[in-house]
């Protein structure tokens, strides 16, 4: 009989059905480990021909390959003939949107003033939308700070970058997206940000036998968001994704828009050299010429639920609700010069102004306000849901992951989210939970590395200003019960979720659609071929695949931010300005050891991680 790995409760909002139909949220429980040095094979496998190398060398070779992957390319000579002409238009668009920042920091400055002296709009305030917490209106100092250092990172990708890809997309540039190999898309699954929503199933000895990504209707709890719909021209069609370890059997189940589900398996392969990358990334198919169409049919929707997942999904709870709550209570309640002060500012900056930009539907935002002409006109909104749906579908997300009902229904915070149960796992029990899920593995040791600079900061900063800051923040009810959990923990998960963040979007800002788009162009066909998910139409899944590569433009990687000499990265020296607001010397010295400690782990991390992702050059606040 085989257990399945208690972890961290996932939820999903996917497709029943893959149309512009209704969509129902899903909660999973992905899997969990913990980490320590990296073993290079996982455990003995059945020999099988269809056998994919999972071991740990394997899936970090593929990821490095894949998304060193060139950018799909058409006609270059034509691309930039075409360039040439309309570069004039993406200057002056540059030009035009330094202006109106340059704008909209003299108002802000304005209004600063005006403000202070009123004292009005002087703190963050906050709002409740179907019982999550978000920024409602940042202080006027953060606004300020966000416009003067943030503002101007996002030119380039909004002007010029469009203009690129755009030229791009007119002379074909993106009808050639790759159909990756069936282990370089088992890879990806394993190392990026959907990695979180893998279920894993363990043999009586705990060796993991198989796993599940299941996109079904499992919705739970009475707080969820009410069905969703995808907007014309968005489709998500894959509704489960089966692997079984020991034999490699790798299935994906494909719904139509009339509801029709079907399982499609991975053909069989004759390969001559087990265990070997080449083998496994490129073995002959043994299968029919159906099933093999129908096989690479289900990978390209695979290809295009993981940008989608990652952008949509699992990457909401690292933004909202905790974070918008902390950054309010910090700004009314912990008092400059103190300890607790000059150790959460840094990891809060920005974080308001851009949990408010993030949701809106301005013509500078990701989200649009309906499916209009003006929304097919921007590029980067790629959106498949209005603002108000995705705001809904965040909601969801975060309430799911933070909170749990007790005995009579009441919903509380759940103190097992600090740290979630998969990191918990692979802290505990290396040895059975570590090596499967690289990016989990990541993940948990980053937050290793957190919770030892908590655990020491603690016996240092103020526990009294902690103690009030927590009976503040859980006023609101999506944070009842934050008193409940351990504070060290509390702190620790806090700057764990801030690393989360910025990883997530390092890594969907290396793939940066050299393979898939957020959600495919077009329905499923179950008689139609790859190339009509991946490549299609000039104006249809070219069209989708060019505001998608504009949206991760725009918003996926980091980008340093001005005037602030890289102080506002996470391994900067100067992070927290040295915690000279600090009066007390001895304090001082100890902060600034502790301090010390932690950027010699960060670069500890970098450097056995950084074909993942390079922490050293990420920043320390939710500031993109």
């Amino acid at each position: 009989m085989s257990s399945i790995c208690d972890s961290e409760a996932i939820h999903l909002v996917a497709p029943h059905t893959c149309a512009s139909r209704t969509h129902s949220s899903c909660r999973l429980s992905p899997a969990s480990y913990r980490l320590s040095p990296a073993p290079s094979t996982l455990h003995p496998q059945s020999i099988n021909k269809r056998r994919i190398d999972i071991s740990y060398r394997a899936l970090k070779k593929r990821f490095i390959r894949v998304t060193q992957m060139g950018p799909p390319q058409g006609s270059p000579w034509k691309e930039w003939s075409l360039y040439v002409l309309v570069a004039p238009v993406g200057v002056w668009l540059a030009v035009l949107m330094s202006l109106v920042i340059l704008m909209v920091t003299a108002l802000q400055a304005v209004e600063w003033v005006l403000r202070y002296v009123t004292m009005l709009g002087s703190r963050t305030t906050l709002r409740t939308y179907m019982g999550c917490t978000f920024t409602a209106l940042p202080s006027n100092d953060d606004r300020l700070d966000f416009v003067i250092c943030r503002g101007p990172t996002y030119i380039y990708g909004h002007t010029i970058g469009a203009v690129k890809n755009f030229c791009k997309w007119a002379t074909g540039g993106f009808k050639e997206l790759t159909l990756l190999s069936d282990a370089e898309v088992l890879s990806l699954l394993m190392t990026s940000p959907i990695a979180r929503m893998w279920k894993v199933t363990y043999s009586r000895e705990g060796r993991p036998v198989s796993m599940v990504l299941d996109m079904g209707d499992v919705t739970k709890g009475d707080v969820k968001a009410t069905d969703i719909s995808l907007g014309k021209g968005h489709y998500l069609c894959v509704e489960r994704i089966d692997f079984d370890i020991e034999t490699s059997d790798l299935s994906v189940t494909l719904v139509d828009s009339d509801g029709l589900a079907r399982q499609i398996h991975r053909p069989t392969t004759e390969c001559s050299t087990l265990g070997s990358i080449a083998a496994s990334d490129s073995c002959s198919s043994a299968g029919t010429d159906d099933e093999e169409r129908l096989w690479k049919i289900a990978k390209a929707h695979v290809q295009c639920l993981i940008m989608w997942a990652i952008v949509s999904w699992s990457h909401n709870w690292v933004h909202f609700n905790l974070l918008d709550s902390i950054a309010a209570g910090t700004s009314e309640v912990v008092p400059k010069g103190s300890g607790m002060h000059a150790l959460l500012t840094p990891h809060l900056r920005f974080t308001p102004t851009i949990n408010t930009a993030g949701p809106a539907d301005g013509i500078l935002n990701p989200q649009h306000a309906r499916d209009n002409l003006l929304k097919k006109f921007i590029p980067w909104k790629v959106q498949g849901q209005t603002a108000q749906q995705f705001l809904a579908k965040v909601a969801e997300n975060c309430l799911q992951h933070y909170l749990k009902a007790d005995s009579v229904g009441e919903k509380h915070i759940d103190p097992d989210v600090f740290p979630p149960r998969w990191v918990v796992d692979r802290l505990e029990q290396p040895g059975k939970y570590m090596g499967l899920l690289p990016y989990l593995d990541f993940l948990a040791e980053s937050y290793r590395v957190m919770e030892v600079y908590a655990e020491k900061v603690w016996d240092v900063i103020e526990h009294d200003i902690f103690t009030h800051w927590v009976r503040h923040i859980e006023g609101v009810d999506s944070l009842k019960g934050l008193s409940k959990v351990d504070p060290k923990k509390l702190l620790s998960t806090l700057l764990w979720t801030i690393v989360v963040h910025a990883v997530d979007h390092d890594v969907c800002g290396k793939f940066n659609t050299k393979w898939a788009m957020l959600g495919s162009a077009v329905p499923l066909d179950w008689d139609g071929e790859w190339q009509d998910v991946l490549k299609g139409s000039l104006f249809g899944t070219q069209l989708h695949a060019f505001r998608s590569s504009t949206f991760i433009s725009c918003f996926g990687g980091y980008k340093n931010s001005w005037f602030t000499k890289g102080a506002d990265l996470l391994v900067s020296p100067g992070l927290y300005n040295d915690w000279n607001s600090v009066p007390c010397e001895q304090t001082r010295c100890r902060l600034r050891a502790h301090h010390g400690t932690l950027l010699a782990s960060l670069h500890g991390i970098s450097k056995k991680w950084g074909w993942l992702s390079d922490v050293a050059g990420l920043p320390a606040s939710v500031s993109f």
